[in-house]
């Protein structure tokens, strides 16, 4: 009856995701995905369950610990501690030393090829905006922190 809510910047996510469906696990998507009908339509239909995954856990979820994609970057060990201790368990913190020894492994894709515009339109951001700003209150109802600052585009 407890639940770890992972919650990653939109913007990032869905890039992500994009990449992943197009290009596979640790690939990229071909720049025709990106340019065409693919990406307004991926945006269109992941953008809300970005927004209503997240919002149903804090609605439904009795216990939900919310961690940030980013905070988990920044600063692994304190977060798996914290996500140990919400499941009862005692983190040996020779453990959790070894999965942050690990963070950069092969699982992952290399953050070397970035796209040379932005893909986002402005209809797009402002849909994501809004969708930012329902998780932001919702977290805050629930008397947690609410989404970092860097998820509203500048």
């Amino acid at each position: 009856d407890a639940a770890i809510l992972l919650i990653r910047n939109p913007y990032k996510a869905l890039m992500a995701e994009f990449n992943r469906k197009y290009g596979g696990h640790i690939g990229f998507a071909a720049h025709a995905h990106w340019r065409g009908k693919e990406w307004p339509e991926f945006v269109a239909n992941y953008a809300p369950w970005w927004a209503t995954h997240t919002l149903d856990w804090l609605r439904f979820g009795r216990k939900v610990l919310v961690v940030h994609f980013e905070d988990l970057k920044q600063d692994l060990f304190t977060q798996l501690k914290r996500m140990v201790g919400l499941l009862g368990i005692t983190a040996c913190e020779d453990r959790l030393l070894c999965v942050e020894g690990q963070k950069d492994g092969n699982f992952k894709r290399s953050g070397l090829r970035k796209l040379e515009y932005d893909p986002y339109t402005p209809e797009m951001r402002k849909m994501i905006s809004g969708y930012i700003r329902t998780v932001d209150a919702a977290l805050k109802l629930r008397n947690l922190s609410g989404v970092p600052d860097d998820y509203y585009p500048r």
